[in-house]
């Protein structure tokens, strides 16, 4: 398994209802901002602007994909 993988597997408890972006993106662009200098919530939005292209390209994602809000990455954080 490899670190992808096993934050996939981390159970969602959200609202399906709520829910924008998957439990897994959010956390992996939670860990890879703490790795990389961007502490806070709105410093991890930074990362998403910033580095838009490559994170769409590493993880294989839709060219259109709206990244979490600030809001989000407190609300998963907490």
């Amino acid at each position: 398994m490899n670190l992808i993988e096993a934050i996939k597997s981390v159970p969602d408890h959200r609202h399906p209802r709520g829910i924008r972006h998957p439990l897994w993106l959010i956390l992996t662009i939670i860990l890879l901002g703490s790795c990389t200098g961007y502490w806070g919530y709105k410093p991890l939005v930074e990362l998403t602007k910033n580095h838009r292209s490559t994170l769409i390209k590493l993880f294989d994602i839709p060219q259109d994909i709206s990244f979490p809000s600030d809001s989000t990455f407190r609300k998963i954080i907490q």
